[in-house]
């Protein structure tokens, strides 16, 4: 088992994106993770446990329902992330938040999408 609680897993989608420099960290985490779940509306992926991995606890805690969405610039984000978990033929889901220093990938995917804008 990992340490987000799954047997086992397939990363089914990754990839990277500028967003700019007038988006929060927070609005770029649910725009990282609506395009994934898209990704797998988008392409017809079914499954019976999804298992979403994330180092932005305050989006994992909101997306579990722990946490609520007060902030009016996250809420179109939140909910555009729920109507694409609405979409996907799935038994279950999971949100696990895990800590950023083991989220190497990602900080390497925020990296390449800097270094291609030419930063």
């Amino acid at each position: 088992m990992d340490e987000c609680g799954a047997d086992s897993y397939n990363s089914i989608a990754s990839g990277c994106e500028y967003l700019g420099f007038s988006v929060s960290n927070n609005q770029a985490e649910y725009a990282g993770l609506i395009d994934g779940l898209n990704y797998l509306v988008n392409n017809n992926i079914s499954c019976d446990k999804l298992y979403v991995r994330g180092d932005a606890e305050i989006v994992i805690r909101q997306m579990e329902g722990e946490y609520n969405v007060n902030s009016y610039n996250i809420k179109p984000y939140y909910n555009d992330a729920q109507d694409a978990l609405n979409q996907i033929d799935c038994t279950s889901f999971n949100f696990r938040h895990f800590s950023r220093d083991k989220n190497w990938e990602a900080d390497q995917l925020a990296n390449e999408a800097i270094q291609n804008n030419g930063y």
